[in-house]
């Protein structure tokens, strides 16, 4: 390589490969994180695990022992549930909160509502996903706030969260008894 060639490689090339990889406006990243978490919900009323799990953060999936047999657990789980005369009807999810990045993750809360009827009435649970993404938030990963309550496990499959994001508290469900 000629000395030339070497300067314009050094000139040229080395800006560019030093340069931070291109940042996602806040607002497309909270686009981007609720039309995600929008097809999870819908791939989950539809039965669609694998669509589900497409969109749940790889650890998790890792943890449960792989993509099959997650979805496994999750269909016999539902199939259950629908025996014993549960049927899930809506999932609705609300606007993201702000990004927060640390590290290679950047993280966002989008809150969710499950509905489901029930022999007896109808039920309703607030909660929210937690999403995760290692592109600055053109693309998400989740995992379901409910898993997060215990610490040591949240440790275990998440990275180190940012200081500043708040995970919610979640409420209890609600029930309303038909008349």
């Amino acid at each position: 390589m000629t000395r030339c060639a070497m300067v314009c490689l050094f000139v040229f090339a080395v800006p560019v490969l030093a340069a931070d990889p291109p940042k996602v406006k806040p607002e497309d990243a909270k686009a981007a994180a609720k039309k995600s978490a929008d097809a999870l919900g819908e791939a989950f009323l539809k039965g669609d695990f694998g669509l589900v799990f497409d969109h749940t953060y790889d650890v998790v999936v890792k943890e449960l022992g792989g993509k099959e047999a997650a979805i496994k657990t999750v269909t016999t789980g539902v199939k259950k549930a629908e025996a014993d005369g549960f049927k899930f009807t809506a999932y609705k999810v609300g606007d993201p909160g702000d990004p927060l990045t640390e590290g290679d993750y950047t993280f966002i809360v989008v809150p969710n509502t499950l509905e489901m009827t029930t022999p007896e009435g109808k039920g309703v649970q607030k909660g929210y996903l937690l999403g995760l993404s290692t592109d600055a938030g053109k693309s998400w990963k989740f995992v379901d706030g409910a898993g997060l309550k215990d610490k040591k496990a949240r440790e275990k499959v998440l990275p180190k969260l940012p200081a500043k994001l708040e995970l919610p508290e979640l409420p209890p469900p609600t029930f309303t008894k038909d008349k």
